[in-house]
């Protein structure tokens, strides 16, 4: 008896096992079950089979690739803002007996790149909870067996005889 509990329970160990897992990073990253960085490639792969999470997938990395673009320009904008404000003497005017000079700093560059900032943070916040939401849908998909090409179903039958299992693949 017991040695036939030890061979269910490892039988169910090594069923719940090969379903994958995937971990998100906060930066967007997707680790597999041994903490392993998955490539973007291979998470399309992975979810090839559920075009909604694919989507969201894709949707996510894009905003992504638009977050680190705003964040990088304004940054950018406002640092070519510092050096040219630091480059330059600015306008003098010179009335009558007094000369006065006119600071450009800051100019437009920068407002235009903490606008880009402003809009970058959301946007980067968003990503990362879309990207989370697709590694959750699809671990719970993956535990409970919902995937396209493996509907098996494990079944413990017991009668007069003893006990059995029954796999029925689909």
């Amino acid at each position: 008896m017991i040695k036939t509990l030890l061979v269910l329970s490892l039988f169910f160990c090594i069923l719940q096992s090969h379903s994958q897992k995937l971990v998100s990073k906060s930066n967007g990253t997707i680790l597999n079950s041994e903490n392993q960085q998955i490539s973007p490639d291979q998470v399309r792969e992975l979810l090839k089979n559920n075009q909604k999470l694919l989507a969201d997938y894709n949707a996510g990395r894009s905003k992504k690739t638009v977050g680190n673009v705003l964040l990088i320009g304004g940054l950018g904008l406002m640092a070519i803002d510092v050096v040219i404000g630091a480059n330059t003497d600015g306008n003098t005017t010179v009335t009558g007996n007094s000369i006065q000079t006119e600071r450009n700093y800051p100019s437009a560059l920068t407002f235009v790149g903490l606008a880009a900032l402003a809009v970058a943070i959301p946007v980067k916040i968003g990503f990362s909870k879309k990207i989370k939401n697709v590694v959750n849908e699809y671990n719970y998909q993956s535990t409970l067996g919902y995937n396209a090409l493996n509907n098996s179903k494990l079944d413990l039958i017991t009668n007069a005889n003893g006990i059995g299992l029954r796999l029925s693949l689909n």
